[in-house]
């Protein structure tokens, strides 16, 4: 069972995918989201760059239904992603790929890392202050290099959706908490 903690995280990173903010989670909102990540990144639309962001999208709808999607009907509701987020699988084969595709179209130079710069691009069109990102920043920087390696950032991803411990850095993964 979840802890209060848990709950919490997983209640804000299901407010980052509702973009239109009616409660439940639907295709549309992960195309929204797509579209964000297309304009946050200055991809042209008909462009193969485009179509991998798209293709991203729907495969990350299927998964998430397919994981989630208890009643059949469609839409994912919070009670059912709630159930969804305890499960390491779900976290492994949907929420990881995701998150890494989004550090990969944010890490414009392809060096396997991002800049304080490209991580403020990437977050904040999703809803998180730039001082917010900074503090995220600046915990996922464990080797103070300037840089958020990938492997950090998953980890971190990771963290964030299985751990109750109130101090882990992937707890800033979505922003505040409060």
């Amino acid at each position: 069972m979840a802890t209060q903690l848990q709950l919490r995280k997983y209640e804000k990173a299901f407010e980052r995918f509702d973009v239109d903010r009616d409660g439940v989670l639907q295709r549309n909102d992960i195309t929204a989201m797509a579209e964000i990540w297309r304009q946050t990144f200055d991809v042209s639309p008909q462009t193969e760059e485009a179509n991998r962001i798209n293709g991203l999208a729907e495969q990350l709808w299927s998964d998430i239904t397919a994981a989630t999607d208890a009643d059949a009907d469609g839409t994912v509701s919070k009670t059912e992603w709630n159930a969804a987020m305890e499960q390491p699988e779900f976290v492994d084969k949907v929420a990881l790929p995701f998150a890494l595709a989004v550090f990969d179209l944010a890490d414009k130079d392809n060096s396997g890392q991002l800049s304080v710069e490209e991580m403020i691009a990437a977050q904040t069109r999703s809803g998180i202050s730039e001082e917010e990102t900074r503090r995220m920043f600046d915990a996922l920087d464990a080797d103070h290099d300037g840089s958020v390696q990938r492997d950090e950032y998953a980890a971190a991803i990771r963290e964030f959706y299985l751990s109750d411990d109130p101090n882990a850095v992937g707890n800033l993964m979505v922003g505040d908490l409060d």
